[in-house]
């Protein structure tokens, strides 16, 4: 079954971070409880479970201020650091073995239930890292193997092996390879 191997890909993508064994990360990472109720709360919405998904996600949002969407589409093998302040948005699609650390907003650029016809939520590709306080907005998708680094402040796509950081004074984008 897909979710009991998301969840067993979340358990060894955080024992890979941490170094600590998976009893450990099951019982006490504040980031492995949030996908995991996540994972539940999503799971039921699919099923149209009504008001679950909803009491599931404020349970989080309350202990440890991870605010995930039950209907954003996360892949397995995803890593949360540290997490407190850490939302993704209704429609964001998050592949595999991604790292997200704290204070991290993943959603679309405008509020309201209307969406302008150029916004949306982002795609964030597999085996990208996405450090503290980064804001990615709106319909763009950032490619697999990607660092944006912290307090980066992303609108458009960025391709495939990127780093985007901010020096000093300025936002820089180089390719890895």
């Amino acid at each position: 079954m897909k979710w009991f191997k998301n969840i067993n890909e979340d358990l060894n993508a955080a024992k890979r971070f941490s170094l600590v064994n998976k009893f450990i990360i099951f019982f006490f990472n504040r980031g492995f409880h949030a996908l995991l109720y996540y994972r539940i709360a999503n799971k039921l919405y699919k099923w149209r479970i009504p008001v679950l998904p909803l009491i599931l996600t404020r349970i989080i949002q309350i202990i440890y201020a991870i605010d995930i969407d039950y209907k954003a589409s996360l892949d397995g093998g995803i890593v949360i650091v540290h997490g407190v302040g850490l939302v993704i948005g209704s429609g964001s699609k998050i592949n595999s073995n991604v790292i997200l650390f704290h204070e991290v907003t993943i959603g679309r650029k405008g509020i309201g239930p209307v969406i302008n016809i150029n916004d949306g939520f982002p795609i964030i590709e597999e085996s990208c890292i996405i450090c503290a306080g980064s804001k990615i907005l709106g319909n763009i998708i950032i490619g697999h193997n990607t660092t944006i680094g912290a307090n980066c402040v992303i609108t458009n796509s960025v391709p495939s092996n990127s780093i985007c950081k901010i020096p000093s004074n300025h936002f820089v984008m180089y390719n890895k390879l």
